[in-house]
Parts: C-alpha cells; sequence; structure tokens
C-alpha cells in the first residue's frame, strides 16, 4: 500500500483508536487507489472499476465512503467531510429500497425449538436465541464474553459500533437456554467461541445456519 494511505491508517488506529473492524474496512478500500492524490477523473475511472469488477451500489458506497474519509484528511481541511469540501470526492450512488422480509410466529417458534446435540449446534442455536432476544447485531453476539452475561439481573453487556457498550435486558428463556450452554460447555473467555476458544467470524455463523438450523420459509 502507498506511503500515504498507510500514514492515514496508522494515524486512524493509534491516533483516533478506532476499532479493528474499522482498519479493516479502511484497508480493503483503500486498496483500490493506485495514486495518493487521485483526479476526479481518476475518481470517476475508479468507480466504473469496481462496478465492472461486480459490485452493487451498496459495495461501492461502503468502499468510497473510506475513500471519501482518507481524502478529506489528506487535503488538510478542517471540519467534516461534506458538500461544501472542494477536494475530489465520491459521490453516493443511489442505492435500491427494499422492504425486508420478516418471520412468522409459528416460523420463530420453529427456530426457537430446533434441538441440537453436538457442540457447533447448540453454539449456533444459542447465538439465534440471542438475536431474536434482544435485536443485536451478530458482531455483537459473537463477541460476548463470559463476563458480559449477567445471570441475576437479566443484563448482556454488547460492545457495537466504536465499542461502545450498552446493557440489553434478555428473557427468563434465554437465561435457561445461557445457563445449559455455559453448564455443558464451559467457555472461558468468549461465550461463543469455537473449540479453540477463537472468535467465529460472520461467515462462519451464515455458513453454519445454512447446514445446520432448518430455516422456516417466507
Amino acid at each position: 500500500m502507498l506511503p500515504r494511505l498507510l500514514e492515514f491508517i496508522r494515524e486512524r488506529q493509534y491516533v483516533m483508536n478506532v476499532s479493528p473492524a474499522t482498519i479493516r474496512w479502511y484497508t480493503s478500500a483503500l486498496r483500490w487507489l493506485d495514486t495518493e492524490t487521485p483526479t476526479q477523473e481518476e475518481l470517476t475511472s475508479l468507480v466504473v472499476k469496481m462496478r465492472e469488477r461486480g459490485l452493487k451500489a451498496t459495495g461501492c458506497n461502503a468502499a468510497t465512503r473510506a475513500i471519501n474519509t482518507y481524502l478529506h484528511w489528506s487535503s488538510g481541511t478542517t471540519g467534516k467531510s461534506g458538500g461544501g469540501c472542494r477536494h475530489p470526492h465520491i459521490k453516493a450512488m443511489k442505492e435500491p429500497e427494499f422492504v425486508p422480509s420478516v418471520f412468522t410466529d409459528d416460523q420463530i417458534k420453529k427456530l426457537v425449538r430446533f434441538s441440537g446435540r453436538r457442540f457447533f449446534e447448540r453454539r449456533l442455536h444459542l447465538i439465534i436465541l440471542i438475536l431474536l432476544d434482544t435485536g443485536c447485531r451478530i458482531s455483537e453476539a459473537i463477541g460476548l464474553k463470559v463476563t458480559d452475561v449477567d445471570m441475576d439481573n437479566l443484563l448482556l453487556t454488547l460492545t457495537g459500533k466504536g465499542r461502545k457498550q450498552r446493557k440489553v435486558p434478555f428473557s427468563f428463556e434465554l437465561r435457561k437456554a445461557l445457563y445449559r450452554y455455559i453448564r455443558d460447555f464451559e467457555p472461558k473467555h468468549l461465550l461463543l467461541a469455537s473449540r479453540a476458544g477463537d472468535e467465529m467470524g460472520r461467515g462462519c455463523c451464515a455458513a453454519r445456519c445454512q447446514t445446520t438450523v432448518p430455516t422456516p420459509r417466507l
């Protein structure tokens, strides 16, 4: 990666103390840049290249937000990045808007009643129960530590974007599942870690859902 881009990432990491996930986002997005000081024409060509490589509008916008942040930082402009900035920037693409499908009560009951015996089945089922019960993000669920579970007060301490923590109440039914899981598998640090104690990835969770839990049809 080009020196100026690395400098930007190091500043974000060590001075602004952004999360590791944000650093990965910056690193992935800035790999699209072939120059430290792209012109407006080069940025337009960059978007065309992204689209030719198969990126959808949402994927392009995710990458260009990081690139625009770098361009604003590199220009030395004070204040927040926005329409008043004179440095080159990439305009956000229009994204399609979809109405999300939702599960019915019967479909949710099928997910809740799923019974697994093996470790990874029990772990996946607990992840699903936490998501249904609290409405948290998948990254917040798989990042839970055993010490984040307050059985007495029925509270989970979730760590969200920007490493901001919040306490979320959970139900008595989820407490039963949490208690049985902790009793049977005795996780040491991360609640939903792998057998080796490593944190699960979001992609791993999605793959397990497709192959393990029979998802009700919408």
